[in-house]
């Protein structure tokens, strides 16, 4: 059985042939909105069908006055909940990569180019709302939470714009398929640091004892810029001052961190072990490179190296490079 969200969604998008991604920027007019009562509108409504019926039957003028009254107040409510909404624009969105399992951050920016408007709903999929107001010819960037659970490239559900002010009778709102996207890279998973050898003879020598991570060669004093998490905190007990771990290992080594080095068949458990191992070079500040069957990258070291790495790694059988 389908989602009765998305069946609605798609049906609402085949008849208004809108495109299956809406590119930002883009202002929300009447052909994109919808408006009902809401829950409270609907029982409002009964209450004041009884009102009318009961005055109706005693001849109760007070009755009739409180009828209409409240009658005239809901309607004009309906266009203050339609305006509220229509004439705001979305200018753009866009998402920082994150690890599987973390919560992706959409950033939407948005402009308010008419009167102020208040209690303004966004969100995907109704799972976690985020309401703001807009003062008049306000600019505003919002952050709205989406569930990652594998890595890959996530395009995100319909966005749901929406709003019941004034009074909560009325709810109008608009579905929004964003044209955008986030990366999402795979969930590092700890464990022991596995490297493979160099394609070239000469990248398997080098002179041991330089810096590494296979064995503990002993403390030294700490230096601004060490890294925080090599710090001996025993010896900073001790009375000995604050010292940092050093490990030995090959200098001039070439390191590789191979799909193929790695045990078993579980694709995703090797990507999510490379991906911890990389994140753990580069905080220890060792050059590496890559190797997944034909990829292959060469060491290097940096913010820059990593994000590719890690890039190509979410995108490992996805389709795309």
């Amino acid at each position: 059985m389908k989602n009765p969200v998305v069946f609605i969604a798609a049906s609402i998008r085949k008849r208004l042939k809108i495109k299956e991604r809406t590119i930002l920027p883009i202002k929300l007019r009447h052909r994109y909105l919808y408006i009902l009562p809401t829950r409270h509108g609907l029982v409002f409504f009964a209450i004041l069908m009884a009102i009318l019926v009961g005055s109706i039957n005693h001849n109760n003028n007070l009755g009739f006055i409180l009828a209409f009254l409240l009658g005239g107040i809901s309607f004009i409510s309906i266009f203050h909940t339609f305006r509220n909404l229509s004439g705001l624009t979305l200018l753009s969105a866009r998402a920082t990569p994150v690890f599987a399992g973390q919560t992706a951050s959409f950033e939407i920016s948005m402009v308010n180019p008419g009167l102020a408007r208040y209690s303004l709903s966004f969100t995907f999929d109704k799972k976690e709302e985020i309401n703001i107001d807009l003062a008049a010819g306000e600019k505003q960037a919002i952050i709205i939470p989406h569930a990652t659970d594998k890595r890959g490239i996530l395009k995100p559900n319909i966005l749901t714009v929406s709003t019941t002010y004034p009074l909560g009778l009325f709810r109008c709102w608009s579905l929004l398929f964003l044209d955008t996207q986030c990366l999402v890279y795979p969930r590092p998973v700890p464990g022991p640091t596995i490297t493979a050898s160099g394609l070239k003879k000469d990248d398997n020598e080098g002179k041991s004892g330089g810096p590494g991570v296979d064995d503990f060669a002993g403390l030294k004093s700490y230096q601004p810029g060490d890294p925080f998490q090599h710090l001996s905190w025993k010896s900073f007990s001790r009375g000995q001052g604050l010292q940092r771990k050093v490990f030995a290992g090959q200098m001039g080594k070439t390191i590789y961190f191979d799909l193929a080095a790695l045990p078993g068949q579980d694709l995703e458990w090797k990507l999510s072990r490379i991906c911890h191992m990389i994140l753990r070079a580069d905080t220890l500040r060792i050059g590496y490179g890559l190797r997944a069957g034909s990829l292959l990258i060469e060491p290097a070291l940096g913010g820059e190296h990593k994000s590719n790495c890690l890039r190509r790694l979410a995108l490992i059988g996805q389709g795309e490079n």
